[in-house]
């Protein structure tokens, strides 16, 4: 018996079969529609509306001094369609700039003058309100301080005239731009960079892929219990080919298929999410190992059970277990120091760790590849002996 053979007949027959291929299908609809959201989300989630109502002239000022910062970007719209993107949550927050802004400022004061509504999922309001609190401290300083010196002024018995008032807010203007700052060097961390790697819109596909596949590998492993039947593995011993051999061969249609469907994802990405060609190629190698890890626990675990219906079972459980506990689907917190250690027992983990840094998790994820690959394998062949 030829190992190509197997394989060939293995592959057309995972192909032939629409109920597990539509779980595939799934998990690359799922993983590029999360990667389309999490790209929609990075470039709406640092966008505010401001909503000017100002009958006067400082709350142009104010417009002109957010649109140059650069922690965020602006939008200017009506108070209807600002408050109806913010319930979409497709805004950061939505600043309403009040109708006596302007007035208020004149007279120096600047109580009730501006309004600001934060998104329910915003993660950044100190980055909006200090910038807006600031410049609109700037402006209230200014005009405070022609005011304070006009009066001085008139208790002197002289004029503050047009001109020494445009000296004067020409000064304050050069105060706040060169005087009043504080230069600072930025320095970034080791593995700030990497991190956020991770959280790219094609990382975020990846993730989604990798925890899906675990669905289909499971759900499809009814071959498994097939191979393990007496009958079958009477007619393996006759061909002269060993168990484990079989068993390996096997595995390899559908680690095939689940790897054409992740180069199927980065193509998708590619074209959608404008992904390169070489982040694809650089979480193949990555992939193919996590997929090997899988199917190992596809194996372990399918041995451990009866029949089909079983594996529909414990197929969502398993995959949600996985993928939250590896950290592919959540964040694992800080304090949960025992999932920690278990994760590092899950494939995932290690695929997880790729997507910021794919070098050094390559070793333990091989590791952790072929502790699982073994105790599958052990596992199916020792269920064989006993039936």
């Amino acid at each position: 018996m030829r190992m190509d053979q197997v394989l060939k007949a293995r592959l057309f027959s995972a192909l032939r079969e629409p109920f597990s291929l539509i779980f595939v299908l799934l998990a690359i609809i799922v993983s590029v529609l999360a990667a389309l959201a999490t790209q929609e989300k990075a470039e709406t989630s640092q966008t505010i509306a401001v909503v000017s109502e100002d009958r006067g002239d400082l709350g142009e000022k104010l417009l002109y001094t957010l649109k140059e910062n650069e922690s965020f970007s602006m939008r200017e719209m009506s108070l209807e369609d600002a408050l109806r993107l913010l319930k979409q949550d497709r805004l950061e927050a939505a600043v309403i700039i009040c109708p006596n802004y302007t007035e208020m400022l004149e007279k120096g004061e600047f109580k009730n003058i501006l309004e600001l509504y934060t998104s329910p999922s915003s993660q950044v309001p100190a980055t909006i309100s200090e910038p807006l609190v600031n410049a609109t401290i700037m402006l209230w300083i200014e005009e405070l301080s022609t005011l304070r010196t006009r009066e001085y002024l008139a208790e002197h018995g002289k004029t503050y005239s047009a001109e020494d008032e445009a000296n004067q807010r020409e000064k304050v203007d050069i105060l706040w731009k060169s005087g009043s700052l504080i230069n600072m060097e930025k320095l970034v961390l080791d593995g700030a960079d990497t991190a956020s790697r991770a959280d790219e819109p094609f990382a975020v596909c990846v993730k989604w892929f990798g925890v899906l596949c675990l669905f289909y590998l499971v759900v499809g492993a009814s071959w498994v219990l097939d191979i393990n039947k007496k009958g079958l593995r009477i007619r393996i011993a006759q061909a002269g080919v060993r168990q484990w051999k079989m068993i390996i061969t096997s595995s390899m249609a559908p680690l095939l298929i689940c790897a054409a469907a992740y180069l199927i994802c980065g193509l998708l990405c590619c074209i959608f999410v404008k992904t390169s060609l070489l982040s694809v190629a650089e979480s193949f190698l990555p992939m193919v190992i996590y997929l090997m890890g899988l199917m190992g626990m596809t194996l372990f675990t399918a041995s451990l059970l009866k029949n089909i219906l079983s594996l529909m079972f414990i197929a969502p459980i398993l995959t949600f277990l996985s993928g939250v506990l590896s950290g592919l689907l959540l964040q694992t917190p800080k304090w949960a120091y025992v999932l920690k250690l278990l994760s590092y027992a899950l494939p995932g983990r290690w695929l997880n760790e790729s997507l910021s840094s794919p070098l050094k998790a390559l070793l333990w994820a091989l590791v952790c590849c072929a502790g699982w690959m073994l105790a599958g394998i052990s596992a199916s062949a020792l269920r064989s002996r006993r039936q």
